[in-house]
């Protein structure tokens, strides 16, 4: 999938995590990034929960200049609260990383006004923090300006999955030992309404979704209601504008 943009500026926002060594005691210098594991809205805050280096600053950077600090604990649990917004906001998620400078988790962190999160990565599917679900759900649809689509959800652990689009199949895939699951469609998704159906064996979703170009951006992202869905334009580390829409979870 080519999902391509050019990004902002400020370090706190900017960047990408390094890939992980194939063999992580070959680099013992390797930290694992910064992971937000819940997301929820309380007494008019979101509260973002995750794991980190034990003892380590964590920050939350926007594009805007918003910054967010929380600490990890002896475990490398950490929490950080934020007002509530009638806004989608987006984040750099980093930590520090000791001798070694900060570590930067990859992609963003959108936040959604109703308290839920989803980690934007560049080239790929969304991962929208939600919790498990037998049923298959998909969570995420995510497009460039020329077609490239992937999708990604959460369904039964292990489970086979099949996807249809507007009733063509379009490939199959398998969920993980925790039930997430992606899928990169091979063939370009033309502009329009279209209708999303994922299957498996323990019941299946049926989704319509409006898919097309982004209109030109005037910042680092855009985000508006699309159907039944956020849809966010956005502009990658690498310098193109991906389009993920993030699914109600109803929808």
């Amino acid at each position: 999938m080519a999902l391509a943009g050019c990004g902002p500026e400020s370090g706190a926002w900017r960047g990408e995590a390094p890939p992980a060594p194939d063999d992580p005691a070959a680099d013992a210098g390797y930290l694992r990034p910064p992971q937000v594991n819940s997301s929820r809205l309380a007494s008019g805050q979101v509260v973002l929960s995750g794991l980190a280096r034990a003892d380590a600053e964590v920050r939350l950077g926007s594009p805007t200049g918003e910054v967010l600090n929380g600490r990890s604990d002896a475990q490398g649990a950490w929490t950080v609260r934020l007002p509530a917004s009638q806004e989608v906001r987006l984040f750099g998620l980093s930590m520090d990383g000791g001798p070694g400078g900060r570590v930067q988790a990859q992609g963003y962190l959108a936040v959604l006004p109703d308290g839920r999160s989803a980690e934007l990565r560049s080239g790929t599917s969304a991962m929208v923090i939600a919790p498990p679900s037998d049923p298959p759900r998909l969570l995420a649809v995510d497009f460039d300006r020329d077609g490239a689509l992937t999708v990604a959800g959460l369904a039964k652990a292990d489970a086979g999955l099949s996807l249809r689009i507007d009733r063509t199949a379009q490939g199959a895939t398998k969920a993980d030992h925790g039930g997430r699951f992606d899928l990169v469609i091979d063939r370009p998704v033309a502009p329009g309404r279209r209708t999303f159906e994922i299957a498996g064996e323990t019941g299946e979703q049926t989704v319509v979704v409006p898919i097309g170009a982004a209109d030109p951006l005037d910042g680092p992202f855009r985000a508006a209601r699309v159907g039944s869905g956020w849809r966010i334009d956005w502009i990658t580390p690498g310098g193109g504008v991906q389009s993920t829409v993030i699914l109600d979870p109803a929808s």
